[in-house]
Parts: structure tokens; sequence; C-alpha cells
């Protein structure tokens, strides 16, 4: 156990120094995890579109007995779909690469320092050749094309690393890791406050790809017979110590393992169409390296000191390693996929030339050691026959042979992924000409690649040439389809009013991905435009189940069961649904509950303005509909909304509208009268509306004929059974069995019929403003009073009551507006004017008096004439002897 623990021998600096590379490891192998999940999703985001549209609900009701008149009105619906984004650079995966990859190479610099001299100015030479082919000129430190940077770090990293190298070899690892990350802290700073590129970090990665490339392969094809190496570990250490040989453990599991190994190189070829495995090329390529930490050591130890593994061999392999899996999880980050795929088949064909070869080394030099049941692993790297080297040269001639059956495929797209870098950086720099031209680049290296494509496809959209984005979007769909890709093209097929297409491209992106709730609900909207309901739901409901954004699907949900569904089933399936708190769908759900005519009390969402108030599609929606459910309840949308209709001027005249309803229900009947009044006057558009909701107020406030007269001019069904109500409650019967038999000579309705019976029975609308009148009669107090004339400022008792009182308490101005206000949608109220003429009495006011006295004598009956004129008379009088007394 202690040889899995090398370290614990070693100094304390060098004790500290592994645990920390072994730190950076796990946390570069947990970027790598967390990038390489879902690599597209790190570069394309699933958006969501929001549109509105519109259904009618009866919102305004006035129940007559039995049988209720309503209205209909616009409500507003939000239905949801998901498009996918263009491709991003994410620079936190920059950073971090840069992070991780440079203190790999810090490692690796600091190691080869501790080599002989030949290897070391060998090292040296091929990482400034590196440098030289990155390019640093690019990041304009010095100006363009000035090499003053490349010279500056060729300094700096000689003349350091040669100093350890030849001048203090007694310096420990510590002091070198700190002196070569010195020197790259001193070249980062350098670069961060010189470079004039707009993306320092971003460019210098695009540039120094094959410099990580050619580590992180070098390493795979170091590291790629550690599995072997191991299983002769597994066979020999545990069947030793029972006296068994392992040989045919041996042979059993590597036969396993390179059977494996051919069926993902079959696979990868395309010569089986079907995935045999469960195991990925990366869990192989990890296990490899971690085995390789350990098996590394005696592989060091066998090359006669050439690598000491402590000083040199441990550091080596461990900087490697950490930059091999840096620059893969950066290019899953970057979705790569030509890149991927290059590692990909470098690990599957370099494990199968290696293995073999290896294989055949083992067997070859250690077959006399089986049948002696000896511990092989012990002396596995010291051969009796066949030397490691030859077996290393032979597997590497293998791995060019495979590659070569390909055509050189994965060398073609290590180049196609290197063209995509210098894609996505000219991208983000907004040179897309420049970008273009990269990206064609890769698809000349790798038509079928699906990065490029989908790119290209991007900057079509930003130029507006549809049929070149959906060319190709269909060559990314060729090797490695995505949703993504499937998503856009479906949505350039629905802009080209292709919905049979779009259908046909949305199913086939199901059959491949059969879990993606973003194209099932894609899908389902697409069959919700076409009027296809039934189809509609099914996908809606299996996206719901599917995605993890589950609140989107719900929301389309009832955005379709509030237009294609009954009330007594909307009724039970409104009941069922689960409550979200996520904006759209309560919109929806605010809706729906207008069409049910449910307007129990529901908590206003905070989040539905945003902090600069402009409004999106949801908050619109959910605005609108909140103030016309909760119009009894809550009287803040009548503040609101007209704030938001200044910063909204699009949205002004919806917001508005929506705002007077919570003004009539809970604020100022009167402003909200007069507002939508003046709105119908008006020759728009929307004056048939404003008619037709201003009449229906009217109604519910007793203003017969003032109903009569608004809804005269409403064209349709609704407006003529409006002025039947209206008629038949201002008891003008004859006109009203006019206009319903009217409506009976065009279609028979057995709903007529009940509505007749009904208003000729003399069943009168019931109004709270009764049942409050009552209360101020019984206990006659500002507040009761108060509350009467706010339920209904126009009603004639309840007016000339409140006025009444208030003008006993002294309260003469409040009284009189009170009047005034009830006057202007109530001329015709005897008993108001007779409040008026008194009230103008108490202000001096003898003409007003009069023409108060006029508007009684016209309007009122004759006793109830007379019985006013008792009591004016006096007063007037009395006013009168006291002017005469004063002059």
């Amino acid at each position: 156990m202690k040889e899995f623990f090398f370290w614990k021998v070693w100094s304390p600096s060098e004790r500290r120094m592994t645990v920390g590379a072994f730190l950076v490891l796990v946390l570069a192998l947990v970027f790598f995890a967390i990038k390489s999940i879902d690599p597209l999703g790190n570069v394309i985001r699933w958006n969501v579109v929001s549109e509105l549209s519109e259904t009618t609900a009866v919102v305004d009701v006035l129940q007559i007995g039995e049988w209720q008149y309503g209205i209909s009105t616009p409500s507003h619906l939000v239905t949801e779909s998901f498009m996918a984004s263009v491709m991003e650079t994410d620079f936190l995966s920059v950073a971090l690469f840069w992070i991780f990859s440079l203190i790999g190479l810090i490692i690796l610099l600091a190691a080869l320092t501790t080599m002989s001299r030949f290897w070391y100015l060998a090292g040296t030479i091929v990482f400034i050749l590196f440098l030289a082919f990155s390019r640093l000129e690019t990041l304009g430190a010095f100006a363009d094309a000035n090499r003053a940077l490349f010279m500056i770090a060729v300094i700096l990293y000689g003349g350091v690393t040669y100093y350890f190298h030849a001048f203090r070899p007694d310096f420990g690892i510590g002091r070198r890791i700190l002196g070569v990350g010195a020197v790259t802290v001193l070249l980062t700073v350098l670069i961060g406050f010189l470079a004039k590129t707009p993306f320092p970090a971003l460019t210098a990665a695009s540039y120094s790809f094959p410099f990580w490339l050619l580590i992180t392969i070098l390493f795979l094809l170091v590291s790629a017979t550690e599995i072997i190496a191991g299983l002769v570990w597994l066979s020999t250490s545990g069947s030793v110590s029972k006296g068994k040989s392992g040989l045919v453990n041996f042979l059993v599991i590597s036969i396993l393992y390179l059977t494996l190994l051919l069926l993902l190189y079959l696979r990868n070829t395309k010569q089986i169409d079907f995935d045999a495995t469960l195991i990925s090329p990366a869990f192989l390529a990890l296990a490899s390296g971690i085995l390789g930490i350990w098996g590394f050591r005696r592989r060091a130890d066998s090359t006669d000191g050439i690598i000491p593994f402590r000083s040199t061999g441990f550091w080596l392999y461990i900087g490697m390693f950490i930059i091999a899996v840096s620059f893969a999880g950066y290019m899953s980050a970057t979705a790569n996929d030509p890149v991927l795929e290059t590692l990909e088949d470098v690990v599957v064909q370099g494990q199968l030339a290696m293995s073999v070869l290896f294989l055949f080394y083992v067997l070859i030099n250690f077959y006399p050691l089986f049948q002696q049941k000896l511990a092989v692993y012990k002396v596995l790297y010291k051969p009796m026959r066949f030397g490691l080297t030859q077996t290393r040269l032979f597997g590497f001639t293998i791995l060019i042979v495979l590659f070569s059956i390909q055509r050189l495929l994965p060398v073609n797209q290590a180049i196609a992924g290197y063209f995509n870098g210098l894609g996505d950086l000219h991208a983000k720099t907004e040179e897309f000409t420049l970008s273009e031209q990269y990206y064609k680049l890769a698809v000349q290296q790798e038509f079928q690649n699906h990065k490029s494509n989908y790119a290209l496809a991007s900057l079509a959209l930003r130029q507006g040439d549809r049929n070149a984005a959906a060319f190709y979007f269909r060559q990314s769909l060729l090797k490695n389809p995505s949703p993504q890709a499937y998503s856009g093209l479906t949505g350039i097929l629905v802009q080209e009013n292709l919905f049979f297409d779009a259908v046909y491209s949305l199913q086939e992106g199901i059959r491949t991905f059969p879990q993606s709730g973003e194209l099932l609900n894609n899908l389902g909207m697409l069959y919700y435009k076409t009027n296809v309901a039934d189809s509609a739901y099914y996908y809606l409901a299996k996206a719901e189940e599917t995605t993890k954004r589950a609140e989107i699907p719900a929301t389309n949900l009832l955005a379709i069961l509030a237009k294609n569904t009954d009330s007594g089933l909307l009724d039970s399936l409104a009941s069922a649904s689960e409550k979200r708190d996520y904006l759209s769908w309560q919109a929806n759900w605010l809706a729906v509950q207008n069409l049910r005519q449910n307007f129990s009390k529901e908590t206003f969402n905070k989040n539905a303005v945003p902090a600069d108030s402009l409004l999106s599609v949801s908050s619109f929606a959910y605005l609108l509909s909140y103030a016309v459910n909760q119009a009894k309840q809550d009287s803040t949308p009548a503040r609101l909304l007209p704030e938001l209709a200044a910063k909204n001027p699009v949205l002004s005249q919806d917001l508005s509208l929506a705002s007077l309803y919570s003004q009539f229900y809970s604020g100022d009947k009167l402003k909200a009268l007069e507002t939508l009044t003046g709105w119908a006057d008006e020759d728009g558009e929307q004056s048939d509306l404003y008619h037709k909701i201003l009449g229906h107020w009217l109604l519910q406030l007793g203003l017969y004929d003032k109903a009569i007269e608004t809804l005269s001019v409403v064209e349709g069904v609704e407006g003529t059974i409006g002025m039947a109500v209206a008629n038949a409650l201002a008891d003008k019967k004859e006109v009203a069995v006019i206009l319903l038999d009217k409506i009976q000579d065009k279609e028979q309705s057995a709903a007529i019929e009940k509505l007749k019976q009904t208003l000729f029975s003399g069943v009168k609308p019931k109004s709270l403003s009764d049942s409050l009148y009552l209360v101020a009669q019984k206990s006659p107090s500002d507040r009761n009073f108060n509350n009467a004339v706010q339920v209904n400022p126009f009603d004639e008792r309840v007016v000339s009551s409140a006025s009444a009182h208030f003008r006993q308490k002294k309260q003469t101005a409040k009284a009189y507006k009170l009047v005034l206000n009830a006057l202007r949608y109530n001329e015709y109220a005897p008993q108001l004017w007779a409040q008026y003429a008194y009230l103008s009495l108490e202000q001096g006011l003898i003409g007003q008096g009069n023409e108060g006295e006029e508007k009684v004598r016209q309007y009122a009956l004759p006793a109830d004439y007379q019985q006013f004129m008792s009591r004016y008379q006096p007063m007037r009088a009395l006013i009168e002897k006291q002017r005469a007394e004063f002059q």
C-alpha cells in the first residue's frame, strides 16, 4: 500500500507541492466534468420567445334573476416557444482554461530544468518553437506584428529555466515551480496591461491551440498502456499470494478490454451503426491517466536515471495531465466537436494500437514468469526479449496506419477545430466576414462538423440569408445532430410558411431526441398554430414531463385549454392545475379565471413590474389580466398601470383600459366613466369595444337611458341585447320586445325566451349599493354614506340621502360636490336636482337654485314637485329677505 502514497518519503516542500498539484488536477477534472456533460449547452442557450394572443372573456356581468347579461372583452394569453441562440463563447471557461493550463505548463517547465542537458535543450527548443507558432504578436502588446512580446517571453523563460538547470541544480522542485510561475505571472500582467486586442485571453487561446493539442495528444499516448499495465497488476498481485499463475485472468480481461476498444473503433469509424458499449472514451482516458500517476513511476525507474521519477517524472506527468484535462474541458466548453472527436480517436485508437503491442510485449517477455506464478507487475518494465521502446514505436506505427485508413480524418478534424477557434474569436470581435471565412475553412477540412455549420447558420441569420442558414443547419444535422439545430431549422421553415416541412423537421428531431422537452414543446405549439388542438395537447403534456423548464409547456397548456375547452371542463382542469410562480403561467392562469368568471382574491406578483418599467410580453399580459380579474379586490392597478403606460407608449392604450376596470370597481367611478366616454367618442378602431364596456357599466349603475344611448352604436347581438335589457329596466318593455324579436328573427334561441320571461317578470338587478344604502339609513354616519356613494355615486336615492346627511353636518361643499358628480351622468333625477337647488341656496346661489327648481318641475311628479316647493320657497324667500335687509 505504501507505493500508492509514494510522496510520503519526500521532503516537506515536495509533499506540499504534490498535494497542491493533486488539488489543481482535481479542480481541472471538475471543470472538465461540468463542461463535458452538455458541450452545446455551454455555448448555445435555449431562449424563450413569448407571443401574445387574444381570446374573449366575459368579466362584466349584470345578474337579473336567473339570467345574466355579459359582454365579451379581449383577454390576453401568453404562448412560449424555445429558440436556440447563436454560439457564444463563455469567458469564464476561457479564464479557467488558462489558469489550469498555465499551472500545468509551469510544472512541466520546472520539471524540464531537472533533466540532463540534452533533454533540457531539446525540450526548451520545442517550447520556443511552439511559442513562435502561437503568434503572440496578435495580442498587439507592442504594436501590430511586433515580435517583442515573443522575444521577452523567450528571454524570461529561457533565462529562468537555464539558471535553474545550469547554476542551481540543488534547488528543489518547489523553488523551480515558483520561479517559472513568477515569470508566467509577470507575462500575464504585461499582456493584461499592454494588449490592444479586445479579448486577449480568447486570442491567445485560439492561436496557441496547436501547442495545447499536441501536449494533450502526447499525454494520451504516454498513458495509453496504463490500463493493460493495471490489468497485469490486478491479475498477478492477488494470484501470487494464492499460488496461482494469473495468466488466464490476465488474458480474459485484456481480451475483453481490447474488444471494447475494437467496438468503439468500429462505431467511431461508422463500420457499425450502434453503440455496443456502455463506456465513454473519456472514462478510458481518465482511467489511463489516473493509473499512470502510479504506473509511470515504474516506467521512469526503468530509464536508468534519464527521467528520475521523484525530481522529474512525476512532475512531467502531472503537468501534462493537468494540461490535457484543462484543454479537453475548454474544447467541451466551446463545443468544438471536431477536436473532441480527434481526442476521442486518439484515446480509442491509441489505446487499441498501443495495448495490442503492449499485450504482445507482456506475453513475449513475461510468459515464463506467469507460468512460475511470480508477480509480473514488479518487473513489467524490465523486458527480457522485446524492448519497451520498440513496443511503443510499433504501437505508434499502428496508430498512424489506423489514421491513414480514415484518410487522416482525425488530423483534418484537429485542423477544423483550430479554424473553429479562430472563427469564434473573430465572431466575438464582430469581424463577421473574417469569422465566416475561418468557419468555411473548417468545413473544408470536415464538412459534417456541427460547430462550423451551426456557426455559419448563425452568421447567415444575422445577414438575413435564410436559405443559407437552412442549408448549414441541415449540414450540422448530418453527423452530430442536436436539438438546437433542429430548432433553428424549424424556425426558418416557419418564417417561410413551410409548416408541413417544419412539422416534419421537428418530428425527425423528436425521433432523434425523444427526451428533448424543447422540441416537444415547439412541436406542440406548431400544432396549436395550425389548430390541431389534440396533437398540441399531447406533445405539450409530454414536454411538461420531460423538460426541466416544465413551467413553459404548462403555460402553453393553459393557453390551449383557454381557447379550446368548454366552461365545465375548464373548471375541472383549472382546479386540478398545480400553481406555479412563473409569470407567464400566472398571466394565463388569471386569464383562465376570467373565462371562468372566478374573481376570488389573488396575490399580486411584484416581479411583474421590472426595475426599468419596460414590460415584457409576460408582464404585460399578467398586468392586464390581474387588473381585470382583481378589479373588485385591488385598486393598485388604477394607480400603477397609467404610470407604466407612460413608459410603454406602444402598450399605453391597453394598460390604460385595464386600469379603468380597477378604477371603476374599486376607485373613482366618475373618473373611469369620463375617461372611457372620451375614448368612446373618438372614432377609432376600439370605439365599438369602448361603447360596449361603457354601456354595461352604465347598466350596472342603473343609468339606463345613458346605457341605451351608448349601446345603440354597438353592432351585433351584444349591443342589441344590451339595449333590450336597458329599455326593459327603464320600463320601456315594448321597445325591449321589439329588439328581442329582431334577434329571434335571425336566430331562434331558448336563451332569448328566458330573457323575455325574466325581464317581463319585473325582476330588477340587485346592487351592493342597495344594501349599503339600508345600512346608512339605519345607522347614519359619514363612513356608511361614503361606502354607499362609492359603490354607486350616481344613484338618486343614495346621493340624495348622503347629500342631506352632509348638509345637516354643515359639510355643504362635500354634499354639493357629490350632487354635481352624480348629475354628470344622471341628469334626469329630480331628487338630485332638488338637492342641487337646496345646496345652491345655502351657498347664496339663487340663480343656480332656480335652475335646480326648474329641473325638479320638469322631471318630478307633480306631488313630489309640490313637496319640494313647500321647502324650497321658504328657503329662497329667507335668502332674498336677508339680501334686501343687507342692502
